[in-house]
């Protein structure tokens, strides 16, 4: 027995068959799904369409939870899909996954949210000891996604898919749409602006004269610029059917409070009112995916209800697996109409 319990000791449960949960909406009837399903069977190719629509992917973040919509989009990527869009938009870290998937790289990235992002220098408490930021984003969009797990900002630059990049501006006390970026500082400059929380990763990112934020203080889903520009939004989001957004803890939300005090008491505001703001776009988003007649036409895909909730600073290496998978497979079935098997296996990137 003691060697049983010894030898068990060394091996973990697969976290992609953890609280399995079925996959049941398919929406490939869904007139934005149909759209992409048809691109992709036409072959159709962004900058050169025939069909008279623009189609965004907009993608929610928040943290670590954006594993799960970093999984739904490596599901696009795979099923072949990306050239479908028009244009992508991220929030938080639904900016990294809008970026790593216009590169090609989106299941990159997925397989790197369980390992810190791919450097342990990520997050480290002992930082906040020495007054400084306990997140060090800088440093994983500088220097890991440079040298050790290199983004391909080049192909993200040749693409005819348009990056956004949304952020909170601190002055303006509004999300501001970051796209037009022309060479590999901007694409990283705003990928670092669109996820700087207050003060928890360092002070505001200055970027062509504006000072910004993380971009889920003002909007957590990044509607506001494609429902002007697009006819047609599929949108990627990271909490389960059934889960409200939840509040910051007490003294949590009061250090945050004092520090945006300092920046603009506007932004205080902003992050009070965050909660409700959230509740009632995921309610509006949900009344437009079911209007056939909506303008923009918004398809929405999250994962069901009973799906692991992955907090914004999740750490678990098992959880965050789990939740791409249930990401992934959400997409997938919402696409395809399957719920396929996922396994992590090693995969070459060249």
């Amino acid at each position: 027995m003691a060697l049983r319990e010894s030898i068990l000791k060394r091996f973990s449960a697969d976290p992609l068959l953890t609280r399995r949960q079925p996959m049941t909406e398919d929406q490939r009837e869904h007139p934005v799904i149909a759209l992409l399903r048809t691109r992709r069977e036409r072959g159709s190719r962004p900058g050169r369409r025939d069909d008279g629509r623009r189609l965004a992917l907009v993608i929610e973040g928040g943290g670590m939870r954006g594993v799960v919509s970093a999984g739904m989009c490596a599901a696009i990527e795979q099923l072949g899909l990306t050239d479908a869009f028009d244009e992508v938009h991220g929030a938080s870290a639904g900016a990294f996954n809008a970026a790593f998937l216009i590169a090609g790289q989106a299941s990159y990235l997925t397989g790197l949210y369980q390992h810190g992002f791919g450097n342990p220098r990520f997050v480290s408490p002992l930082r906040l000891l020495r007054g400084r930021a306990l997140f060090d984003m800088a440093y994983v969009i500088e220097e890991v996604w440079r040298t050790q797990r290199p983004l391909h900002t080049e192909r993200i630059l040749a693409s005819e898919i348009e990056l956004h990049c949304t952020a909170t501006d601190v002055d303006l006390a509004q999300a501001v749409d970051l796209t037009e970026l022309r060479d590999d500082a901007e694409i990283r400059t705003a990928m670092l602006a669109s996820a700087r929380l207050p003060w928890l990763a360092g002070g505001p990112v200055s970027f062509r004269g504006r000072r910004l934020l993380d971009a889920t203080l003002a909007e957590s889903v990044p509607v506001q610029a494609p429902r002007h520009s697009a006819t047609d939004m599929l949108v990627l989001q990271t909490r389960p059917h059934g889960v409200a957004h939840q509040p910051l803890s007490g003294w949590l939300a009061n250090l945050t409070d004092r520090y945006l005090a300092g920046l603009n008491p506007a932004l205080v505001e902003l992050r009070r009112t965050r909660s409700a703001r959230y509740d009632a776009l995921v309610g509006e988003l949900a009344r437009q995916a079911r209007d056939p007649d909506a303008t923009p036409r918004v398809c929405v895909i999250r994962p069901p209800a009973g799906s692991p909730v992955i907090g914004q600073m999740e750490t678990r290496a098992a959880a965050m697996a789990n939740g791409a998978g249930h990401g992934f497979r959400a997409a997938w079935m919402a696409i395809e109409g399957s719920d396929p098997e996922v396994i992590s296996v090693p995969r070459a990137f060249t």
